[in-house]
């Protein structure tokens, strides 16, 4: 009568019931990375571990195939200590090695707990499509439970990392979902890819001061082109344009808006951005633009440079449905990109920037206070930055007169305006620094004509000039619809020649010496130019 008893198969839990699947992530690509036999020892290897831990719980496997595990626990707290105990014994397991990389299978976890009834050996319950989903959409050694099984386990607020409620696939209404933490797990993972997220814009601390007739630039480069680049100085306010535009166009795009910052790795960025994880064995870009192959998107791409030009190029070729927001100090220069260089802002969108900016620094002044000082420095954002500390501290009348008396100290009083300028002259080409210093010596600026009969039309002069355009250094400017003036900004006028606001519309004498502190500035920011001898030239 022992024997019997002992032979016959424990009753499977009924009632409340918690289930748990795992499986292996990225199992295909690993066993075809390995080759059978390698994978055949790591798949043995992780199998013994998890039944091992299954047995000491007291959970009832179910069923096996392949990398997987479906196993049945009588209560929820068995079946968490149970998940927590696969993922430690896992980490602390040896496994071998391969090409330098270790070999440890990165196993995803789903846990939940809900009424079931065993018939015929098995459970044929919802809630067993429930928890496969909720598996579906953890990661590698994630643990994902449904708040039901959280509860049911009596977890401590210390053990849950809530992630909210979440659409799984075939199934109706919301599940919330839970993140199992225990010491030496990790806690850092992307959110679950389940639920169809529509952007990674992130939260604005505060509303931005709406430009648009920036936005409406976009709009028109995007009616026609796939890529728009979105450059200017630093301190110009791009990365605050792009996030307010892309936000406008989430209605747009089917699969969602996407901003990442570059960083060295543009395919791990982002995939971070998209919710994903980089693959074993192949690159992070390879596995983003599967992600994104036949996904009608929009990526906001900040930081960019020219190094990731072909990393852009291979997005756009392989996912023919995206379109594509690169924000840098320069243009890709990629076949069939829309070029759009931020440019001054409007009298009142400078004003209430600045007021914004004194607002951040307790200060009182509103856009109407501000106006006079905007419009001095035309609108040129970075120049506002610059001046945000004074005008704070002082008052925007204070700040006037400061920018009167001695621009380059009021605009250089941190260093920052300084900076940006000579980061981006630093970039450019020696004709284009020739062409730069020419167009400072006119505070109205000059027609194309004008700057080729300046660089004694020598080749690459209107190069030279689309390059300042590009990186915001020159402006356009139409007075009719047959003419363009190409001018620089007032307060780069100012930093390059020295010239006070107040004389700043009155065009120097071509042989003036000029100031000193111009001087130094300009042998630093052009050199090798020879500024004091005959008109500049373009050099070569």
């Amino acid at each position: 009568m022992d024997r019997g008893s002992a032979a016959r198969p424990a009753p499977l839990p009924s009632g409340d019931v918690t289930f748990m699947f795992t499986d292996i992530e990225g199992s295909t690509r690993l066993a075809s990375g390995l080759g059978a036999e390698r994978y055949r020892v790591v798949l043995h290897r992780h199998r013994a571990l998890v039944r091992e831990v299954l047995r000491a719980a007291g959970g009832t496997e179910i069923d096996t195939e392949g990398d997987s595990f479906f196993v049945a626990f009588h209560t929820a707290a068995d079946a968490c200590a149970a998940a927590i105990g696969i993922q430690t014994a896992l980490r602390g397991a040896d496994w071998p090695d391969h090409d330098g990389q270790h070999l440890r299978p990165k196993v995803r976890i789903g846990l939940h707990t809900g009424e079931a009834w065993p018939s015929a050996g098995g459970y044929a319950t919802p809630e067993v499509h429930r928890t496969a989903r909720i598996c579906s959409a953890a990661h590698g050694d994630q643990i994902l439970a449904s708040a039901e099984c959280a509860t049911a386990a009596g977890l401590p607020p210390a053990a849950v990392y809530r992630l909210g409620d979440f659409e799984l696939r075939g199934l109706p209404g919301a599940t919330e979902l839970v993140q199992l933490a225990a010491p030496g797990l990790p806690t850092a993972f992307p959110p679950p890819p389940v639920r169809p997220l529509t952007h990674h814009l992130p939260a604005d601390l505060k509303s931005p001061v709406p430009r648009p007739e920036e936005y409406r630039a976009l709009d028109r480069a995007f009616t026609t082109h796939r890529l728009v680049s979105l450059t200017g100085l630093g301190g110009s306010g791009k990365t605050t344009v792009a996030k307010a535009w892309a936000r406008r166009r989430l209605a747009f795009h089917e699969h969602g808006v996407w901003y990442c910052r570059a960083g060295a790795d543009l395919g791990t960025a982002l995939l971070h951005a998209l919710g994903r994880r980089p693959e074993l064995f192949r690159p992070a870009l390879d596995t983003a633009a599967d992600r994104l192959r036949e996904a009608d998107a929009l990526l906001v791409l900040d930081d960019l440079d020219r190094t990731h030009a072909a990393d852009v190029e291979r997005l756009l070729h392989d996912c023919p449905r995206i379109s594509v927001l690169a924000v840098g100090a320069r243009p890709l220069e990629l076949p069939g990109e829309a070029k759009r260089a931020l440019g001054l802002a409007p009298d009142d969108v400078s004003a209430a920037i600045l007021a914004g900016y004194c607002e951040e620094r307790g200060a009182p002044w509103t856009a109407a206070d501000c106006r006079p000082l905007a419009a001095a420095v035309e609108g040129f954002v970075p120049a506002l930055t610059a001046l945000a500390e004074v005008t704070a501290l002082g008052s925007p009348g204070v700040a006037l007169r400061y920018l009167s008396d001695d621009p380059v100290a009021a605009l250089d009083g941190g260093g920052r305006f300084r900076a940006a300028v000579d980061e981006t002259v630093a970039a450019i080409s020696g004709p284009a620094r020739a062409v730069l210093l020419e167009l400072a010596a006119r505070s109205g600026g000059a027609t194309v004509d004008a700057v080729l009969d300046l660089c004694r039309q020598r080749d690459g002069s209107l190069e030279a000039l689309v390059e300042l355009v590009d990186v915001a250094l020159v402006v356009i400017e139409r007075p009719a619809m047959d003419q363009a003036v190409y001018r620089v900004p007032a307060p780069l006028r100012w930093l390059l020649t020295g010239t006070a606001p107040a004389l700043a519309e009155a065009p120097a004498p071509p042989e003036r010496p000029r100031p000193a502190v111009a001087t130094r500035l300009a042998d630093r920011l052009v050199h090798p130019v020879n500024l004091d001898g005959a008109r500049l030239r373009a050099v070569a």
